[in-house]
C-alpha cells in the first residue's frame, strides 16, 4: 500500500523554510513544497522584489536540486490590479471603483492568495499530509492543528521562531526581507509597517509610485492605502522622517541570535 503524499505550505518565510530543512535533516517524508504568489498585475509580482527573487532564484532551485522535491508556484485568476479596479455593483457607492484594500479586511488575501490554495487542496487525495510552519512558541496556532493531516515539524522538534530564524540563517536560506521587516507580505499591503513601506518608497520607488498614480485616478471609492494615509501621504511622511534619522527596527529574531 502506497504512503500518503506529504506537502509543505511554503511562504518563503523563516518558519516554512525551516520546516523544509527539518524534513531533510530528520528524513521526514516530503514530496512537494507549495507557494501561492499574489500578482500585482499580469506582469509584476505582488511579493517584495527581493523576496520574489529569493523564491525563484534560491528557494525553488534548492528544493528541486538539493532536496529533490517539486516546488509548485500557484497563481489566482485575479490580480491586485483587478481587485483594485473592480466596479462596485450595488449599495451607495455603486458605479465607483473599489480602490485600495481595507486594512483588516484584505480583499487581496480573499481573492488572490487563498483561491489557488483551495483549488490545489481540493485536488489532493484525502489522506495527504500538510506540513505547516508554526513554531513551538505559537501555542494558539498550534492548538488549531489536527496533528494528523496538518502537522508542525517545528513543534515536533522543539523549534521556536528564533530557532527557525537561526536554522535558515545557518543554511543561507533566510529571505532578505528580514533586513527591513519581521514578516513577508505583499508590497502594497495595507497592514505594512513603516519600515516595510519605507523600503518600497526608497528602494523601489517606481513601483510605489504606481500606487500614487492609482490614488489619483477618477471615481475611486477607497483612496487610502493604510488605515489613515493615501500612498502619496505615506511617501511624503516617510521621506520626511527618513531625513531626520529614521531607521528600520532590528528584527526581534536578529536581536536574539
Amino acid at each position: 500500500m502506497s504512503r500518503p503524499k506529504y506537502i509543505a505550505s511554503c511562504s518563503g518565510g523563516k518558519d516554512s523554510v525551516a520546516t523544509l530543512l527539518l524534513a531533510a535533516q530528520h528524513n521526514e517524508p516530503l514530496d512537494e513544497a507549495v507557494f501561492s504568489e499574489v500578482m500585482f498585475n499580469q506582469n509584476t509580482s505582488g511579493e517584495v522584489p527581493e523576496h520574489r527573487d529569493f523564491i525563484y532564484d534560491r528557494l525553488k532551485p534548492f528544493c528541486e536540486k538539493e532536496l529533490g522535491i517539486k516546488f509548485t508556484i500557484l497563481h489566482a485568476d485575479k490580480t491586485y490590479d483587478e481587485v483594485f479596479h473592480h466596479v462596485i455593483t450595488r449599495g451607495p457607492h455603486k458605479g465607483e471603483v473599489r480602490g485600495f484594500a481595507w486594512a483588516g479586511m484584505c480583499a487581496v488575501n480573499r481573492d488572490c492568495k487563498i483561491p489557488p490554495v483551495r483549488k490545489y487542496n481540493a485536488a489532493l487525495s484525502p489522506d495527504t499530509v500538510s506540513y505547516v510552519g508554526i513554531a513551538e512558541d505559537e501555542p494558539k496556532r498550534l492548538a488549531r492543528l489536527d496533528g494528523v493531516k496538518k502537522v508542525s515539524l517545528l513543534a515536533k522538534y522543539g523549534m521556536t521562531e528564533v530557532d527557525a530564524y537561526k536554522l535558515c540563517q545557518k543554511h543561507g536560506l533566510l529571505s532578505p526581507i528580514y533586513t527591513h521587516c519581521r514578516r513577508n507580505g505583499c508590497w502594497f499591503c495595507p497592514n505594512a509597517s513603516d519600515s516595510e513601506l519605507l523600503h518600497m518608497v526608497t528602494k523601489h520607488s517606481e513601483m510605489f509610485d504606481r500606487l500614487i498614480e492609482w490614488e489619483n485616478e477618477d471615481n475611486i471609492f477607497h483612496r487610502r492605502m493604510t488605515r489613515r494615509e493615501t500612498p502619496s501621504e505615506v511617501k511624503a511622511r516617510l521621506l520626511s522622517k527618513s531625513q531626520t534619522g529614521f531607521s528600520s527596527p532590528q528584527s526581534k529574531y536578529e536581536m536574539e541570535v
